[in-house]
């Protein structure tokens, strides 16, 4: 029996995101686009194998789901994203998937919609472990994962891939014929000092919500069409927020951090939910600056500050409803 397994990341976004949507830039006649983003070490455990069986297995325990089947049975579940990669993949490189099983859980440590690329990190691991299981070398992971999300009707960005993929610290920029071009244009390693540095004063909170973007979509596409010059001061302030990070100027990060944060209120009045805003007001007293992660309207809320105070935060959160994920 043939078997892999992987532990991916999943992430923070620290400013810029939505402007890797090569619709919004094109809508806007943006400039380029530029993400700031971090691979917590917060991860889902992928296990890939194959043994003498027939058919395919895939195992959801998280979600109390199991799929199993032959390779029709897995077309019939359009909505499910692992569902679709594995058959996209088997069709891709015309493999024998007899005896296929794919185990996914992060054994409860993420939370459902939460606003961490979670699903995106799924779809990564997935394609990993299946090129690792059947010697498919020199696949663009995210680009493929995009592609099998998009022929799903799935049209967002790609940061979430990249993050999952690369892992550590990365600055990402969008640009090229229809902003499709994802440039790495710098990075740090989970493995370096300013990786560590950085993460050690990240707090990931848990609001006890589900994060709902469908009506902030809808009023951040509407503010785009009124003030399309806002999509280059989002990414600008992503620019300047990887020069600090690079100076390890952590005044610098936390301005940016909160401007990325007023820009996203100025998008969508529904970016922070009325618990999440209670939540923030008690991180501020606590010396944080914050922002919601992903598209916001629920999920967690990264806050950023010193790890002596990460003890203080935790204990201040303790009355409400939400949970820690992520203490560096």
């Amino acid at each position: 029996m043939k078997k892999v397994v992987l532990n991916i990341p999943v992430r923070a976004d620290l400013a810029g995101a939505s402007t890797d949507i090569s619709y919004y830039l094109v809508k806007c006649k943006a400039d380029h686009g530029s993400v700031i983003n971090i691979a917590l070490p917060v991860t889902v455990r992928i296990e890939a194998k194959i043994n003498s069986g027939k058919g395919i297995k895939l195992s959801l325990p998280d979600l109390g789901q199991e799929i199993s089947g032959n390779f029709e049975d897995l077309n019939k579940q359009e909505n499910n994203n692992i569902s679709q990669i594995v058959r996209h993949f088997i069709n891709l490189f015309n493999i024998d998937p007899n005896g296929l099983e794919i185990s996914v859980t992060s054994k409860g440590k993420i939370p459902p919609a939460s606003g961490l690329g979670t699903s995106s990190t799924v779809g990564v691991g997935v394609i990993m472990a299946l090129a690792k299981l059947y010697n498919k070398p020199g696949i663009n992971v995210p680009e493929l994962n995009y592609l099998v999300e998009m022929s799903m009707g799935i049209l967002g960005g790609k940061q979430d891939y990249y993050a999952a993929w690369l892992g550590g610290v990365n600055y990402l920029t969008f640009d090229g014929p229809g902003f499709g071009k994802v440039n790495v244009k710098s990075r740090f390693e989970s493995s370096s000092d300013t990786y560590n540095w950085l993460v050690k004063d990240i707090f990931v909170y848990s609001s006890g919500e589900l994060r709902s973007s469908g009506v902030l979509n809808s009023q951040m596409e509407d503010q785009y069409s009124r003030e399309p010059n806002l999509i280059n001061k989002i990414a600008k302030n992503a620019d300047d927020l990887w020069q600090s990070i690079v100076k390890k100027d952590e005044n610098k990060i936390a301005e940016s951090i909160n401007r990325d944060r007023e820009l996203r209120y100025h998008l969508s009045d529904a970016y922070y939910t009325k618990n999440m805003k209670i939540i923030s007001k008690v991180a501020e007293k606590c010396g944080y600056v914050h922002r919601a992660c992903g598209a916001g309207g629920g999920g967690c809320l990264l806050f950023y500050g010193q790890k002596k105070n990460h003890s203080k935060l935790n204990n201040a959160l303790k009355n409400f409803a939400g949970s820690k994920v992520y203490s560096g």
